[in-house]
């Protein structure tokens, strides 16, 4: 569990020291602290897209009915775009948080390695 919470706040869940994003949309390659690669092979991230598109939804919904309940007079066409505006920069800045979740459950998984760990493995 202490892994998953490191990815959540974008640390290495390998050490929990080094930062897995640089930036808003940039994830790094490897961490700084004790070197491991965060993601071996293309694509690896595949698994944070799709967590994160299919809980995004659950949340603007959740999020568009809470606005409807406090500003029931307002016309629909703002609470659809207050919801579409919320929905795009939560997405965005989420987004890296699912990835620091994700690459949390390949740590706890697989587990991450250096480069010299991984070839030390495969030879």
């Amino acid at each position: 569990m202490d892994k998953l919470l490191r990815g959540v706040r974008l640390r290495c869940p390998h050490c929990g020291q080094g930062h897995i994003s640089d930036g808003i949309l940039k994830t790094r390659d490897t961490c700084e602290i004790c070197g491991v690669r965060f993601e071996r092979k293309s694509g690896e991230s595949a698994g944070a897209s799709i967590i994160w598109i299919s809980i995004l939804p659950i949340i603007s919904m959740i999020f568009f009915f809470i606005i409807f309940a406090l500003t029931p007079d307002a016309e629909l066409v703002v609470h659809l775009l207050i919801t579409l505006t919320f929905t795009v920069l939560f997405g965005i800045v989420g987004y890296r948080h699912a990835r620091g979740v994700w690459i949390a459950v390949v740590e706890l998984s697989d587990g991450l390695k250096t480069d010299a760990e991984f070839e030390a493995k495969t030879s």
